[in-house]
């Protein structure tokens, strides 16, 4: 019996044996030879007995008894199908139980008696429609992992679109926080720059008012030194007058910084001290908050 691989395709152009020309609407006979259908014997042509109808090819002229189903010419379709090369015949059947290709010879003989034979293009149409069953199955499948893949990247898309905006977020509100922070930074440093050019100020003034009442001081010493060294009459002389003048007045000591300028340092003082507390807790607060949400993130 040839097997698959002792099988050789007929060339576009296969001649007919019964008219030595190329096959026109080439047709089978009973016996498994090929001619153009014009070429086999017509209907009325080919008898007929009780039991069923007798085909003559022309080519071996055996006499087959088949059935009214068999006894037409079957087409084959386009010209190229394979040739046994044990036979030299066309082959036209398929062994389903030892899944080999069989000419008409191969199909009558003892290895292939009591095996399901059937046509070729019988035999092939199953596995076509198998395979085409299974295409669709795939193709369906493949269009749904496609859909999927689709709705997937799109929801995909959308948490990274999401991401971006909350990465915009947290760069707009620290740049706010930063910003907030930085303007309270100036005005604190220009409320302490205000602060110490009031005290520059009433320091000015204190060492002014100072300045001119030790001068004042200065001279009367001056005075008093020169009246130690007069004669006693002349000091006599002008005694009382001279009394009056040595009399000590008493010195008020101006204020260094003004009474409102103290409240204003002590409030500003107290306002800064607090801001380290205050900017540790914030830290905690921001750190506890975004600790707790990864972790319920995690959860």
């Amino acid at each position: 019996m040839p097997s698959t691989s002792s099988l050789q395709l007929v060339h576009q152009g296969a001649a007919c044996p019964a008219c030595a020309g190329s096959l026109q609407d080439a047709v089978s006979a009973a016996c498994g030879h090929t001619f153009c259908s014009l070429c086999l014997p017509a209907h009325a042509q080919m008898g007929a007995q009780p039991s069923g109808r007798v085909l003559l090819c022309p080519l071996c002229q055996e006499e087959e008894e088949q059935t009214e189903t068999l006894l037409a010419p079957v087409p084959l379709g386009p010209v190229g199908e394979m040739n046994c090369e044990e036979h030299g015949e066309k082959i036209y059947f398929f062994c389903k139980n030892d899944s080999e290709f069989l000419c008409v010879f191969c199909r009558e003989g003892p290895s292939h008696q009591a095996h399901t034979v059937g046509l070729l293009e019988e035999a092939i149409q199953p596995y076509r429609d198998r395979l085409k069953s299974r295409l669709e199955a795939l193709s369906t499948e493949k269009d749904k992992i496609e859909d999927i893949k689709c709705r997937e990247d799109q929801k995909l898309h959308t948490l990274l679109t999401q991401i971006e905006n909350k990465k915009q977020q947290v760069e707009t509100t620290f740049e706010r926080l930063q910003q907030e922070l930085e303007d309270q930074r100036h005005l604190l440093l220009a409320r302490l720059r205000e602060l110490e050019q009031q005290i520059w100020k009433e320091r000015d003034e204190y060492i002014t008012k100072v300045s001119e009442e030790v001068t004042q001081l200065g001279v009367q010493i001056k005075e008093l030194e020169e009246k130690c060294q007069q004669p006693g009459s002349e000091l006599l002389q002008d005694v009382r007058v001279n009394q009056n003048r040595c009399e000590m007045k008493t010195f008020v000591s101006p204020e260094t910084i003004s009474s409102d300028l103290i409240k204003k340092i002590r409030d500003l003082h107290k306002k800064i001290l607090a801001l380290p507390e205050m900017m540790k807790k914030f830290s905690e607060n921001l750190v506890r908050h975004l600790e707790t949400d990864s972790e319920a993130e995690t959860e």
